[in-house]
């Protein structure tokens, strides 16, 4: 009986100065593969047959996501407004709460409609947060507030800093996973530039 041949997906290649090939499909559903500099075009297609059912299946997944979000709708300039008002007094609780627990300190918060972060922590101990958590469960909203206020002891994303995390939230990974799984649909829901 003949094997079925697996058609190799559509990417768009970018080559670096890096030492691995790496995948990534962005929220529009665009694939793209990351190869060093000198790897041969065999090397690259084998390697994007291989993965082409994990491709498909974040292809489908973004597909889902970007429908999602078609249903909720653009957010309005007043709507962002609103949920940062909402959510400024909750962060500043939450924020204040979790610095407590964890023992360390911060400056300034702020507050920003970003299209790729959920939350920075500066070298000066700055916090940013994005206002689109305000849409998030409040568990969630926890998590990024611990995530950066972490970064305070540990600047990394090392296992010293996962560890840091976990002693405050033991589930974050669930979290985390909800961030991962739904924030794509939050932030397509920023008005376009």
């Amino acid at each position: 009986m003949p094997q079925a041949v697996t058609a190799l997906p559509e990417y768009t290649l970018v080559r670096s100065r890096r030492r691995t090939l790496a995948l990534e499909i962005t929220p529009s559903g665009q694939v793209i593969v990351r190869a060093p500099l000198k790897m041969s075009r065999a090397r690259i297609q084998a390697f994007v047959l291989e993965k082409a059912g994990w491709i498909r299946a974040h292809l489908a997944q973004a597909r889902r996501q970007n429908q999602l979000a078609a249903q909720a709708g653009k957010l309005t300039k007043e709507e962002l407004s609103n949920l940062r008002g909402a959510l400024e007094p909750v962060l500043r609780q939450r924020t204040a709460h979790f610095a407590a627990k964890l023992g360390v300190s911060y400056g300034k918060i702020t507050l920003r409609c970003q299209r790729t972060r959920w939350g920075s922590c500066s070298a000066a101990g700055n916090l940013s947060f994005n206002c689109l958590l305000a849409l998030a469960p409040p568990e969630v909203l926890d998590y990024v507030v611990v995530h950066e206020l972490c970064h305070r002891k540990q600047m990394n994303h090392s296992p010293a800093f996962w560890r840091e995390v976990a002693a405050a939230l033991p589930d974050y990974p669930a979290r985390r996973e909800w961030l991962k799984t739904n924030g794509p649909v939050l932030l397509a829901r920023l008005p376009d530039e």
